[in-house]
Parts: structure tokens; sequence; C-alpha cells
């Protein structure tokens, strides 16, 4: 079936979309993977590809904590360079996304996937967001927030993926709708429709590609 890249907002459902639709499916989920296997073809430690990152975005990191632990504690067989220069962390996500979509059955989430992979003939590419009121309510549910602090979470959030697509794929907004066969307000329909939704869509592209 066709690949299907997600670029959700903080509060929209999207991980939980995600992982439904992995399950569906019998997808796998590229996300954290991405981190290792851009790290590894780059010859550089993770950490490096993250102070990449934060440098690009100015802000707080892309991968969580969780994420930097889990990854420090499996041993680099790679020599580790001190500095991993624009061209070729561009290069390596591009090489990254494209194995893994030709791998076939994947979901990407993130890393600009709907960007790489735009001229992929079998690829979905799918916009999860929710109104910021939905958003807000969402997040102090789930992480025992205040509304200050997850209306601060959502913000600096927003300003990461802005920053992100804007540096590396020519001043685009992430949020154009052109870069989207689909873009879902997943506060207007429940997780399972949206999961219906992007399957029905997927097997399209499949029946279209295959013609």
């Amino acid at each position: 079936m066709a690949v299907i890249t997600i670029s959700r907002e903080l509060g929209s459902n999207g991980d939980l979309i995600a992982d439904m639709l992995c399950e569906r499916l019998g997808y796998r989920r590229v996300d954290k993977a991405i981190v290792m296997q851009i790290a590894q073809e780059a010859g550089v430690d993770v950490e490096t590809i993250l102070q990449k990152e934060r440098d690009v975005t100015q802000r707080a990191r892309l991968v969580s904590g969780e994420m930097t632990s889990l990854y420090r504690k499996q041993a680099s067989a790679f020599e580790k360079k001190a500095a991993l220069d624009d061209q070729t962390y561009a290069q390596v996500v591009q090489e990254t996304l494209e194995r893994f979509a030709r791998e076939d059955n994947v979901i990407i989430v993130g890393r600009g996937g709907q960007m790489v992979l735009s001229a992929w003939p079998k690829a979905l590419h799918v916009r999860l967001y929710a109104p910021p009121e939905v958003r807000v309510r969402r997040l102090m549910e789930r992480e025992q927030l205040t509304q200050a602090e997850a209306e601060r979470r959502i913000e600096q959030s927003d300003e990461q993926k802005r920053q992100y697509i804007r540096y590396w794929h020519n001043n685009a907004d992430w949020r154009n709708s052109k870069y989207y066969h689909l873009s879902i307000d997943t506060a207007r329909f429940s997780a399972e429709t949206v999961v219906q939704m992007i399957i029905l869509a997927a097997r399209d592209i499949d029946g279209l590609t295959a013609c």
C-alpha cells in the first residue's frame, strides 16, 4: 500500500491516529528510528543530530530527552563527528526517508516527510490539526498541565515545526495545504473516522498507481 506521511500539531491526536493506522494496516511507524538511522548514515552520534536541529529551530529539542537517553544506551560502531554541516544533514534525511519509503508499509511521522517525499508516486501526505482551544484542552487532560503550561507547550511546538520546515525546505509554510493530500480537523471527527478516511485514501492511491 501507499507510504503515509503524517504532519501533526501537538494536541491534534496525531500520535494516537498514527498508532491506530499501524495497527489496522500492519504498518511500521517510523519516527524515533529516523534519528538513529540519520546518525548512522552521517557517521555521527545522536546528540550531534539533536544539536543540529536545536540550532535550526532555536528552541527546545525536537526529540524528547527520553529518546536521547534510549539512543545513548546503544553502542555506536561508527566514528563520532563533532559537527554536522547542513548539506550532509539534508542529504542523509532525504536518503533515510526514501529508504524507509522503499520498504513500503510505513507511516513516517514528522521530519518533513511530506516535503522530502513530495514527488513519491505512492505517498499519501496527511496533515492533522485542530483549533487551539481543543489542542490546549487535550494537552491539559493528557499531561495534567495548567492552561498556561499547555498553551506554552503548543506555541513552542508550533514554532519548532515552522522553523524546521522553513529552514530545510526553502521557506515553505508547514501548514500550507498544497503540501498535503488530506488536511483533517481532528476536532470534527473521531479518531476512528480519521483513521478510516486515511485508509480509504491510501487504498485509492494504490489503485491509481497500479493502473
